[in-house]
This record gives C-alpha cells, sequence and structure tokens, in this order.
C-alpha cells in the first residue's frame, strides 16, 4: 500500500539526544561519567519527567536532595541540555524536502512537555508537523501501544499507509505491531534512500 502519512522520532533522528555528551561538557570531564548520567538522565525521576508526572521544577528539587547538586547547577543544567539539541545533519532538510512533496508528517516523541515546548519556539520544523504526539502530554512511552493508537485515532491516519521512522529498533517493531509501517533510522543519507525504496518521493 502506497505510503501516504510519515511520522518521525525527534531524538536521534531529526535532534541529537546524547546525555552522555551533556554530562561530559557540563561538568567539564574529559569522559564521560557513566555513574552520573545513569543517575540524572536513565533514573525513575528521568521517567516520570518524560512521563509527565513530574516537572522540570520538582526534578530540580528531588535531585539536589538525591545528589547533592546545587540548585542553581540543576537550574543551569537543564539549559545546557536545551542548547545541546541540534539538529542531525541532513535531517531537517530531508523533512523539509518530504514536507515540499505534501505528505503529511506528524511526530511521536518520549520527551519532557517543557523541552518539547522549547524546541517548538527554537526550530521552525516544529511547524510542518500536521501533528505530534508527546509522552509528557499522554503518559506513555513507546514502544507501549498508546504512543501510535493515539496519533492514528487523533488524526484519523490508516496504519497501512502511515510510516513510522525511529532510531530505536524496538520502537519500530512496537509500531509495527499495531499496524504502522516501521523504518530504523541511522543517518538521513541511509533514509533518503531506504524512503525511495519504499516508492516515497524524495
Amino acid at each position: 500500500m502506497t505510503i501516504k502519512n510519515i511520522v518521525f522520532d525527534v531524538g536521534n533522528v531529526l535532534i541529537k539526544w546524547s546525555p552522555q555528551d551533556i554530562v561530559r561538557h557540563f561538568f567539564n570531564q574529559e569522559r564521560s561519567s557513566d555513574e552520573l548520567m545513569l543517575k540524572l538522565f536513565k533514573s525513575s525521576v528521568w521517567f516520570d519527567l518524560n512521563l509527565g508526572k513530574l516537572t522540570e521544577k520538582e526534578v530540580i528539587q528531588i535531585y539536589k536532595k538525591q545528589l547533592g547538586i546545587p540548585e542553581e547547577t540543576l537550574e543551569n543544567l537543564m539549559i545546557a541540555v536545551r542548547e545541546s539539541l541540534v539538529p542531525l545533519e541532513g535531517s531537517i532538510e530531508l523533512l523539509e524536502e518530504l514536507y515540499d512533496q505534501g505528505y503529511p508528517l506528524y511526530s511521536i516523541t518520549d520527551n519532557v512537555i517543557e523541552i518539547v515546548s522549547y524546541l517548538k519556539t527554537r526550530y521552525d520544523f516544529f511547524q510542518k508537523f500536521s501533528g505530534i504526539v508527546v509522552s509528557g502530554e499522554i503518559g506513555a512511552l513507546k514502544p507501549s501501544p498508546l504512543p501510535y493508537k493515539t496519533l492514528i485515532e487523533s488524526y484519523s491516519l490508516v496504519p497501512e499507509e502511515t510510516l513510522f521512522i525511529d532510531d530505536l529498533d524496538k520502537n519500530v517493531m512496537g509500531a509495527q505491531a499495531i499496524g504502522l509501517k516501521g523504518m530504523q533510522f541511522m543517518n538521513a543519507a541511509q533514509c533518503r534512500l531506504d524512503l525511495r525504496d519504499l516508492g516515497v518521493n524524495v
């Protein structure tokens, strides 16, 4: 069946997301501190932030108590997180080409409400999405069915006509499990070739 709709993940598909780099650069470490990175960005606290159960301000207070990091440092860390979110090479150009070709574009992102609000003001490409599903707004993360079903139902999409692109194979499989077509993202050049193989005009 012809692909009519294209759905993008955001982190490491359109925008760089590297907790290791954030920790290394922010704390001026020669090498990334995996232990600190895990405590900050792979913890149940950050998980709940992505689910919308906590706000950034609440997370700062929790980390202040748990990790003994000063509040001002944590506030600056959140700023550093935002500043690290830069476009991946070729990805935005690919998205804009698809938009210009008339493909309806959507996004499903496991993301923090405050960060998504920031990205929307920083990058114009968000305006090209006909719809966005954010984990922090619906309280569910990929690859659980809810994010995909929310998109399909909210925008009346036909799953078989809809392609989902994500850097994580488990999330691609989650989309395929409910009938969407799926593609794993490696880089923009590879993604372009794979889209062409599927008959997408780009």
